[in-house]
């Protein structure tokens, strides 16, 4: 029995001994469970933290490529030589590049470099701006072009221990030789990128070193869908923006406008603000920075991208839905063509007095136009792009050129044809007036549709016609390529209903007509009806005046004509008039009613050949290089 007892007395002993081991190795578990929960909610709000910094990385390059550059836009304009070589920097004369010394005191020394303007720019738009999320992290950025930031949001901070910023520097580009055709530079800011991610005691830390390389080129003239040097007519008299007056693309004058009603602009509108231009300056009063308002005047500086005026000037409210700047810089027009003359001469056509007419066409090897499908497409694809240039009204004054995709020019004698240019221009210049510029006739003959009209270039052809003189439009002038379906117009709701220019803005055909000293005409009521345009004409390309205008020929006098439709931009000195309407009905009394759609591919940088170019610079565009990142946890 007592056997059995002292057993019995050693099993629960060793009982209770297991029992010790167990809740031990339990603890010992729940402990060290504990530890990798806590350990894995601190590996968890760092890779939090992390993912927090990196995505304020990606933000300030987001910045960096688009509100920043606009900035930067403004910045070049203001701050590029448009008379050196070089657009930042200095060089003796027939350098292959600036020094880099000039280059870096215009670009990156001193509060009033490019950097030091810029640094305030962008501290504005990131300094002090998190990025939160809903477990309570946020992240932030600061972004250098100069060795501190954010000084007026809260700092300024320096640049972090061991980084350093370099001295901006000259890419690539040739010096300019202030021709129209002067080459693109390219230039780089150094910047440093520090991006910051905090969730709860964890803090994430992102650095990165790169270079913000931006070209800068001479816009075309070609880019506005309007300008005007003076925005009246050009026998005075004011020029009223109304209901039926749509633009899509930039607007300009170095006068001021004038609203009725609710004119509207889908692109950004700017104006000078001077009271009387001159060809190069403001000649007159200027700081007018504002516009008039039927019925009463008022000038105002800064009104913001989306104004509304109808709670100071009753109906007077223009839709201005890309913004506004009535505080732009004033854009002289051109005072001459040499450019256009000398490249005519050299790889163009150059006819050295007035002509009667200049006839462009695409078509194939045996020069017929195209014909139009039971679908309305034009069949086959052209092959040549064809020019007609006569001096007179015979056939026997006409001479006949043609090429095609390689650009080698031909000239038409008898059945053969003879070696003009290796690498045609595009250029074709009058040293006079032009009487007729046109396409190929309507398909079937007396049409009053441009929807019958040919071809007037090929896909490939990308040409300018220039002139000293006069030019006349006497016929459609259209794209085998259209860039853009339908017109932008107010449907019978008074909607706005702009163009479908998403799928073919790549198309390469482009057309440009300017007259340096005298107007470009569209024909109208003439005693010779071969100077008359068609009804409701159709005319793709970019038209421009430097000294007159862009109107209808004797708007005033004869019955309405239909319409022009315009797929491109005006530029001119004085705005132009197409025709008049009866003011009670609304009805054309005379000349042409207008549609313009912009030409969307002018605002991508595509242009006439040897089209004039504004005397300033832009940032043509911008590129990011990063050469170093480094990320520390806290």
């Amino acid at each position: 029995m007592r056997l059995i007892q002292r057993e019995r007395g050693i099993a629960m002993l060793y009982a209770l001994l297991l029992m010790v081991v167990i809740m031990g190795v339990a603890t010992l578990m729940f402990a060290r469970t504990l530890g990798e929960i806590k350990q894995s909610g601190d590996d968890a709000a760092i890779v939090q933290s992390l993912m927090l910094a990196r995505g304020a990385a990606n933000l300030g390059g987001t910045v960096l490529q688009q509100s920043v550059r606009n900035h930067l836009q403004a910045i070049v304009q203001s701050s590029s030589s448009t008379t050196g070589q070089w657009s930042f920097g200095t060089s003796a004369v027939g350098a292959a590049y600036p020094t880099a010394s000039s280059v870096a005191a215009a670009l990156s020394t001193g509060s009033g470099s490019v950097a030091g303007q810029l640094q305030p720019e962008i501290d504005t738009l990131v300094c002090g701006n998190q990025v939160n999320t809903t477990a309570g992290g946020y992240g932030e950025v600061r972004i250098y072009v100069s060795s501190q930031a954010c000084a007026a949001q809260g700092g300024p901070y320096a640049l972090p221990s061991g980084i350093n910023l370099p001295a901006a520097h000259f890419v690539s580009g040739s010096p300019r030789s202030g021709s129209g055709t002067d080459p693109e530079q390219v230039y780089a800011l150094p910047f440093v990128l520090v991006a910051d991610g905090y969730v709860g005691q964890y803090h994430r830390n992102v650095v990165i070193q790169g270079e913000y390389d931006f070209t800068v080129g001479r816009p075309s003239f070609a880019k506005y869908a309007l300008f005007t040097n003076v925005h009246e007519l050009a026998g005075g008299g004011n020029v009223w923006f109304t209901d039926n007056t749509l633009f899509d693309g930039p607007v300009h004058t170095n006068q001021y406008f004038r609203f009725y009603h609710k004119p509207w602009f889908g692109g950004q509108v700017t104006s000078a603000g001077c009271g009387n231009p001159g060809a190069t300056a403001c000649s007159g009063s200027s700081g007018m920075n504002g516009a008039e308002f039927y019925g009463e005047r008022s000038f105002i500086s800064n009104p913001g991208p989306h104004p509304s005026f109808s709670n100071s000037y009753g109906t007077q409210a223009p839709q201005l839905t890309a913004g506004v700047d009535w505080s732009s810089a004033f854009v002289p027009l051109p005072q001459n063509s040499t450019d256009q003359s000398s490249a005519a001469q050299n790889g163009g056509l150059y006819f050295s007095s007035s002509m009667a007419s200049v006839k462009m066409w695409a078509a194939d090897g045996s020069g017929n136009p195209l014909t139009q499908d039971s679908n309305g497409n034009w069949q086959p694809a052209a092959t040549y792009q064809y020019i007609q240039a006569c001096t007179g009204t015979g056939s026997s004054s006409c001479s006949v050129y043609r090429y095609a995709s390689d650009g080698t020019l031909y000239e038409q004698n008898g059945t053969s044809w003879s070696l003009v240019e290796n690498n045609f221009n595009g250029v074709v210049y009058v040293n006079g007036s032009l009487s007729r510029l046109t396409g190929p006739a309507r398909t079937p003959a007396g049409s009053t549709s441009p929807s019958d009209a040919p071809p007037a270039l090929a896909s490939f052809a990308q040409i300018t016609v220039a002139g000293s003189s006069n030019i006349r439009v006497t016929g459609d002038l259209t794209y085998e390529d259209q860039p853009c379906t339908g017109e932008l117009h107010k449907d019978s709701s008074g909607n706005v209903v702009p163009p479908d220019c998403s799928n073919n803005l790549n198309a390469q055909n482009v057309l440009g007509v300017y007259s340096q000293g005298g107007n470009v005409l569209i024909g109208n009521y003439n005693s010779d009806s071969t100077e008359d345009a068609p009804p409701n004409v159709k005319i793709d390309g970019v038209l421009m005046s430097g000294t007159g205008t862009v109107s209808v020929e004797n708007y005033s006098r004869g019955s309405p004509q239909g319409t022009v439709h315009l797929l491109g931009g005006v530029i001119e000195y004085n705005y132009g008039a197409f025709g008049t309407f009866n003011a009670s009905t609304g009805q054309d009394v005379s000349g042409y009613s207008r549609t313009f759609t912009y030409d969307q591919r002018m605002a991508k940088g595509l242009a006439p050949p040897h089209f004039p170019t504004t005397g300033g610079d832009e940032v043509k565009n911008v590129a990011l290089f990063s050469y170093g990142q480094r990320e520390q946890v806290y």
